[in-house]
């Protein structure tokens, strides 16, 4: 394509006026191609260079088209001779329908491209990369523009002062666009050799920015000063070839050289620096184990999700989750798998909530997320419903699964009338509501659990002096055997009476366990135990009862526990055989293996180990038998429905029953009628616990009691235990039938009235054992001796008993005529030895009836 220019219109002319041509295209055939435009160029620049060198060899000639610049078809074209190429210039043109070409913009004279195969290996001094430098400097752009613009400096100084600058330049003349670049600058955009000559400085911009750029560019030409900032901003980003950004650090400067202005910038590439301050950006404000927002950046969300919220009239929420068990976890596998299973956390939370809600982590166990345009409350208890089953599902870490739960408080709020600060109490007071409630659920911010949270935060002030002011103190409940209603221990109930008044156990121990008081506490109580015991030992000698002393959840998450009460016992003196240490089934089982090795520890001691509130937690008899426990406490609960409940008569027997079966004590708590008492006594419960035989004392009242009782017999026994044995002969045959209902009326009776033994029947003769209160047991021999349905009525034995065979009130029946036995005894029988000749020896009748006490079920 030629342009419009006077020589072209002649050489044209010329060549329409050649033989076979009837002018130039689209009027007549004549076309000038690529080829003849390229030939006419080869031709000139031959002819010049010829000229100039006044030769016509390889060497003259050589040297003179290095230098050769003429004005072709396509505009002025000038040898380079850096590359040994042309620089030719360049536009942009349309094509209209009638095939000529448009020229709509100017590009100026592109730098040849020449491929690495045809470069020599040594080239003059071109514009070379440098190492980054700290920051480009307006005066060196401004030292550039001066010489650069000067007229005696040739143009390869020119470029040797930029090959050797330690940074991306560019030069422009006054309207932007390029006239020289180093090789940095090349690199740093994407271009390859030259093509940044020519181009607009502000192809180097973004599409968006470029006008704005143009209008800064001219105002910064027109204007008075001679160097600055790009856009008067310490970064700029740039806009590379494959449409990628960079940021960049740019200095100007411009100097006049009498004809127009030339305009040096300087960059370097901070991208390396951004990433830097981006990421310490993020580690500021991002946990950097989850990579989820932490406390920081939760708070400044949660601050502008308020301000959207006020000019939206819309409601936002915050649900504040703490994971239940978690410091378990770190404390038996390793804060490894801890930092495992909060990674796994924080993944399944981001799964359950909206594009748009916020997860964060706020420390420790504890995870933020934050909703907005919640429109109705009840969609959050969906999610936190959601949230607690996704948080029980196990985490798997090398083989094992962790398991926890989740506590979760909501609050919903918005920017009228809510601060940030406001919310996350708000979450965080119901949040602690859900942990006093057992964990692993969700609660909604009420006004009440405002209160409850201002009356928690009392308590944790007092208890954290409690000690030191002296306001804690020591009541004992009496247990007591359940045969004689004698006092045989104690257990230790703290009280605290604060400045304020006394506050319930029942208020202040969970939120003592929750903060951690529990634990100076703790050990506060086992040392008044160890007092207690010491001192009662010294004035009853081993008659005096023991001491039973609480031990929590938290204290046994201590490392130290065991040691601490070592030195306690050692500085008291007290004997760690007799006293008992109260651990809850709910805590025992939380983490058997951890609290195995901490009760292994203690009974090496010598302490005793009670389970209490047995039969509420989720022990197995597997677990139970690993544990170093000498005592069953049945919880009160089941207690209050025995007399009411035969779903609570059955959990007793089978508690009792296990008990039994793992040669353990047992003790009932909160007994409070003598219903209650003859029911525990019928099933065979060691000893009994509750206000109907006694409230909590003061030590002075205990000690009262316990001496006044040692004078006074048993309450429900009137003396010591009698036993009888005896054989009679049924006067007729009896059916199981018939024996059954024989012993139903006197079942009712041995149960009130504390009576207890064995009757076996074999053909036609009875042996009976009964234990019992001396006249309770002569009143019942008098009535069977007078009973008409047997006669031969005979004492084996009887006298006083120490220990019943037979624990339940009640009595044992074997009917030996019909309990199933299908072995033939028949060929080895010599005689039939009746109970009348088994009562001639009162001893094996003993062993006879004592041997099914251990055997049935």
């Amino acid at each position: 394509m030629s342009l419009e220019t006077a020589e072209n219109r002649h050489y044209l002319q010329q060549l329409a006026g050649q033989p076979g041509i009837t002018g130039i295209w689209p009027d007549a055939n004549g076309v000038l191609t690529n080829f003849g435009e390229g030939t006419y160029l080869c031709v000139q620049a031959f002819a010049r260079a010829a000229e100039a060198a006044g030769s016509v060899s390889a060497d003259a000639l050589g040297d003179a088209l290095e230098r050769v610049s003429l004005s072709g078809p396509q505009g002025m074209v000038e040898m380079d001779a850096a590359t040994h190429h042309a620089r030719v210039n360049s536009v942009l043109a349309c094509c209209g329908a009638d095939g000529c070409f448009r020229v709509i913009q100017h590009f100026g004279q592109i730098p040849p491209q020449i491929p690495d195969r045809y470069r020599t290996r040594k080239q003059p001094a071109t514009l070379q990369a440098a190492p980054p430098s700290p920051s480009p400097s307006p005066t060196l752009a401004r030292s550039l523009a001066k010489k650069m613009a000067g007229a005696q400096l040739r143009v390869d100084t020119a470029q040797h002062i930029l090959s050797i600058a330690d940074m991306a330049i560019v030069a422009t003349n006054s309207d932007g666009v390029i006239s020289e670049s180093n090789r940095s600058a090349q690199s740093l955009f994407g271009y390859n050799e030259g093509e940044l000559v020519g181009m607009s400085v502000h192809l180097l911009l973004p599409p968006h920015f470029r006008q704005r750029h143009a209008e800064l560019l001219k105002a910064f030409v027109e204007g008075k000063e001679s160097e600055r900032r790009m856009s008067g901003r310490n970064e700029v980003i740039g806009y590379r070839k494959d449409g990628s950004f960079v940021p960049l650090e740019a200095s100007i400067a411009k100097f006049h050289d009498g004809n127009d202005w030339l305009l040096v910038v300087t960059m370097r590439d901070i991208t390396e620096r951004k990433r830097a301050e981006d990421e310490l950006t993020r580690r500021a404000t991002h946990d950097v184990l989850t990579g989820l927002p932490n406390r920081a950046l939760i708070r400044e969300r949660l601050g502008n999700a308020l301000q959207r919220s006020r000019r939206r009239g819309e409601s936002i929420a915050l649900l504040l989750l703490d994971l239940d068990g978690f410091k378990l976890i770190n404390d038996t596998h390793g804060h490894e798998a801890g930092d495992a299973l909060l990674k796994a956390v924080a993944s399944r939370l981001l799964e359950q909530v909206r594009p748009g809600d916020t997860v964060a982590r706020l420390a420790g166990d504890e995870f933020v997320i934050l909703c907005e345009k919640v429109e109705q409350p009840v969609s959050m208890s969906v999610l936190a419903a959601r949230i607690n089953d996704i948080v029980r599902q196990p985490v798997r870490f090398q083989e094992t699964d962790l398991f926890v739960t989740g506590s979760i408080g909501v609050a919903v709020g918005n920017g009228n009338t809510d601060a940030a600060d406001d919310l996350l109490r708000y979450a965080d007071t119901a949040m602690y509501a859900v942990k006093e409630h057992g964990h692993d659920g969700w609660q909604f911010f009420s006004e009440t659990l405002q209160e409850q949270a201002k009356q928690r935060l009392t308590i944790i002030n007092g208890l954290r002096t409690a000690i030191e002011r002296q306001e804690l103190s020591a009541l004992f409940q009496p247990i007591v055997t359940a045969e004689t209603g004698r006092i045989a221990g104690a257990e230790l109930l703290l009280r605290w009476q604060s400045a304020s008044g006394p506050v319930s156990p029942a208020v202040f121990i969970p939120v003592a366990e929750m903060t951690g008081a529990i634990v100076p506490i703790g050990l506060w109580v086992f040392r008044e135990a160890c007092r207690a015991e010491a001192e009662w030992r010294h004035r009853w000698g081993e008659t005096a009862p023991y001491v039973s002393v609480n031990v929590s959840a938290r204290q046994l998450n201590e490392a130290s526990l065991a040691d601490e009460f070592a030195a306690i016992l050692l500085e008291s003196g007290a004997d760690p055989t007799r006293l008992l240490l109260e651990i809850t089934e709910t805590s025992l089982m939380a983490d058997v293996e951890t609290n195995l090795r901490i009760l292994r520890r203690l009974a090496d001691l010598g302490l005793r180990v009670a389970v209490d509130d047995f039969g509420t937690g989720y022990s197995s008899l597997a677990q139970l038998t690993r544990l170093p426990v000498n005592v069953l406490k049945i919880d009160r609960a089941f207690v209050d429905g025995i007399e009411k409940s035969e779903e609570s008569r059955t959990i007793i027997r089978a508690v009792i029953g296990i008990g039994r079966s793992l040669d353990l004590k047992l003790v009932a708590e909160g007994v409070e009628t003598a219903g209650q008492h003859r029911e525990l006594c019928t099933y065979g419960c060691d000893m009994i616990q509750g206000y109907y035989f006694h409230r909590p004392l003061d030590e002075k009242t205990f000690a009262e009691v316990f001496e006044r009782e040692q004078t006074q017999p048993g309450r429900d026994t009137g003396g010591a235990l009698h036993f009888l044995i005896y054989v009679s002969r049924s006067s007729e045959p009896m059916t199981q039938d018939e024996v059954l209902e024989l012993l139903r009326p006197f079942q009712h009776h041995n149960r009130r009235n504390g009576i207890s033994g064995c009757l076996i029947y074999k053909d036609g003769e009875f042996m009976q054992l009964l234990e019992g209160n001396k006249e309770t047991v002569l009143a019942l021999r008098d009535r069977i001796r007078a009973d008409t349905r047997h006669s031969d009525f005979r004492i084996v034995a009887e006298g006083l008993l120490h220990q019943r065979t037979f624990t339940d009130w009640g009595m044992v029946l074997l009917d030996l005529d019909h309990n199933g036995n299908t072995l033939d005894f028949a060929p080895w029988k010599k005689r039939t030895l009746t109970f009348a000749d088994l009562a001639d020896d009162p001893q094996l009748c003993h062993a006879f009836i004592a041997a099914h006490a251990s055997s049935r079920p």
